[in-house]
């Protein structure tokens, strides 16, 4: 084999395993965060405790009364966060992932409590009252 052709072989072989690594990375952060569909005709939303699946922390709820969707976030403490899914830069939907929220038309990026971690965004996001109690959630819009 020639001198060439070997260094043109590993540099293709070590770029298929690096590009192979990072497509796994990638693709464990996208894994789908369970959606629940709850209509409520008041500005309290009330969501059963055990609608988080077995090791998620996360839910999407979508409510028909509001244009985005709310991120309601189970901390380990027991305490939860409800993100309105509303990038504050221009107002465009964010996709969610179990690291944080991220704003695909500009590429704002904000964490599980709803702070910017990456601009065009400047504005950390909109948060509602949560209170869990006797095995629901409560959400105040």
């Amino acid at each position: 084999m020639r001198r060439r052709d070997f260094i043109k072989k590993s540099c293709l072989s070590c770029a298929g395993i690096l590009g192979g690594i990072s497509a796994v990375n990638i693709l464990s952060g996208c894994t789908a965060i369970p959606a629940l569909k709850i209509t409520s005709k008041s500005s309290e939303i009330e969501i059963p405790e055990n609608s988080f699946l077995p090791e998620q922390n996360l839910l999407i709820i979508k409510n028909s009364n509001l244009e985005f969707d709310i991120l309601l976030v189970k901390k380990k403490d027991g305490t939860y966060n409800a993100l309105y899914m509303q990038c504050s830069h221009e107002s465009q939907p964010l996709s969610a992932t179990k690291s944080g929220l991220y704003c695909s038309s500009h590429g704002s990026s904000f964490d599980l409590e709803g702070k910017v971690l990456l601009q065009p965004a400047l504005t950390n996001l909109r948060k509602f009252k949560v209170e869990a109690t006797n095995g629901i959630i409560k959400l105040y819009l």
